[in-house]
């Protein structure tokens, strides 16, 4: 159980520390736009600080179960709200739907392994 949390953690911080950064400095504000809906401006003030924030408590949750566990369900809910906007009309796009699946899959086994956890 601890080598399975130590991957997934490492894993999904590792993408939730890029993602707010690529929206930050542009490089994927365009794709965030255009699968989801949403104005430039939530990207960097919203999603971008919420990833961060994430992928901060997943990497602290490695040691403190309470903050892999909180991490965890906010980045499985990052990625429920992108499957349901990828999800609209002229939006799909099958390998973002690909990725938010697998990363929504990794965020919801840590969260799973977090909650088993020994306290």
């Amino acid at each position: 159980m601890t080598a399975a949390i130590w991957v997934l953690s490492l894993l999904l911080a590792a993408e939730f520390v890029m993602a707010p950064i690529n929206l930050w400095t542009g490089r994927t504000t365009s794709s965030f736009v255009r699968f989801t809906g949403y104005p430039p401006r939530a990207a960097r003030r919203v999603f971008a600080p919420v990833k961060l924030l994430a992928a901060a408590l997943i990497a602290v949750g490695i040691g403190v179960r309470l903050a892999g566990v909180v991490g965890a369900a906010l980045t499985s809910a990052i990625c429920a709200v992108y499957l349901l906007r990828l999800a609209g009309r002229g939006r799909r796009g099958p390998a973002r739907i690909a990725r938010f699946t697998t990363f929504g899959a990794w965020a919801v086994a840590l969260l799973v392994l977090q909650l088993a956890r020994a306290t």
